[in-house]
């Protein structure tokens, strides 16, 4: 059998190669190639010497995974000026293969849905975000309008898809139910990781100075939506009760506007702009960290977000999507609430932080790659 992968994002385009970050050829080998014979993953798409902060970003197509651009849908407006065009482009896709994977929220997932049950496609949805929280924060001003659109009837197409795999085990759920077959399967690909990783963060609290502490998050700094500027506001805070904190951010994307955001709040000197790293070297940064913190104003179930707990490390999240399935209630703070935020690494201890450490640990344990693939695997081949 053959598949299609459909999803809103921008993969980059150079030559006659496609480039992603999460989104690259191993992602697709590891996670659909061991069901389908082949797979064709459609998105939108940008030439890539025009795209800002590639490092990071890796090849897509490669052995049985091909990628054919969605070329008429570039910015919001598209989808309603070219959507006739669009809904072609998708059609001859979906034509080409059995089943269709449809990640969602996204426009393109919306047209898709329609063509498979048009056609009577099998097909299912991928549900990774909330809709309303992606759009509300959209960079471009018409996301604000859209929100509440893309909300209902990303609604109502989950509701009625024969298939959905959320990565949630609650939040989604509740906001967008299905009478369809469902699974919670987080889509965070984890490295091994065992109890040795979790007896080095012991010992590393033993060492730590609470006033001079090294945090960070794992995220696209000119993504607003990810809540970096929240932490830069508790820093400045915090320096009245005598504390040092340096945030590293790790992640692509222009850093000018939170630049110059810690230069008015008078933070440069604590504020480190790491970059994009390979996969698997964001595991040794955090391992150089105290604290991870996840300060979003939406999320699905944040895939860096697991990968930092496997590590033992202690984390900090703000209560949005499926992170209030992940910490403790202690460590969650409401977004943009920053004087939460101060409380929390104020009335930190060390000792709070060893059972942080060891509750995150055995959380992330059920994210280990053996138990999440074996029920993605199960659910799609029941498909």
């Amino acid at each position: 059998m053959n598949a299609a992968f459909i999803f809103d994002t921008i993969i980059l385009e150079k030559d006659t190669d496609f480039y992603g970050m999460t989104l690259n050829y191993d992602f697709f080998k590891r996670r659909y190639l061991s069901i389908y014979d082949s797979i064709i993953v459609s998105t939108r798409v940008m030439d890539f010497d025009k795209a800002k902060g590639t490092e990071g970003y890796r090849k897509v197509n490669g052995e049985k995974v091909e990628y054919i651009p969605i070329n008429n849908y570039k910015q919001i407006p598209d989808a309603i000026k070219n959507r006739h065009k669009i809904k072609m482009e998708l059609e001859e896709i979906i034509d080409q293969v059995d089943v269709v994977i449809i990640r969602m929220p996204s426009v393109l997932g919306i047209l898709a849905c329609n063509i498979c049950n048009k056609k009577g496609k099998k097909y299912v949805i991928e549900m990774v975000a909330c809709a309303w929280g992606g759009y509300i924060y959209h960079k471009n001003p018409l996301g604000k309008i859209i929100a509440p659109i893309m909300f209902i009837t990303t609604k109502k197409y989950v509701k009625n898809a024969p298939n959905v795999i959320y990565v949630t085990n609650k939040f989604l759920q509740k906001r967008y139910p299905t009478k369809g077959k469902q699974c919670a399967c987080s889509d965070v690909i984890l490295n091994e990781f065992d109890d040795n990783d979790l007896r080095n963060r012991i010992k590393k609290i033993d060492d730590l100075n609470l006033k001079k502490m090294k945090i960070c998050t794992v995220a696209n700094v000119e993504m607003k939506i990810k809540g970096h500027i929240y932490v830069f506001k508790a820093i400045k805070k915090l320096k009245i009760y005598g504390y040092n904190i340096k945030y590293y951010m790790i992640g692509n994307g222009n850093k000018a506007y939170l630049e110059k955001k810690a230069a008015k709040l008078g933070i440069s000197e604590n504020v480190f702009f790491v970059g994009s790293v390979p996969h698997d070297d964001v595991i040794k940064e955090i391992n150089n960290m105290d604290i991870y913190i996840q300060p979003s104003l939406q999320e699905g179930l944040p895939r860096a977000l697991v990968e930092a707990m496997s590590t033992g490390i202690p984390a900090i999240g703000s209560n949005t999507g499926g992170i209030p399935e992940l910490l403790n209630e202690k460590m969650i703070f409401t977004p943009k609430k920053t004087n939460q935020l101060v409380d929390i690494i104020k009335n930190t201890t060390k000792s709070e932080l060893k059972k942080e450490a060891r509750y995150n640990y055995t959380v992330a344990t059920d994210y280990k790659p053996s138990k999440l693939n074996s029920r993605r695997t199960e659910f799609y081949k029941s498909i």
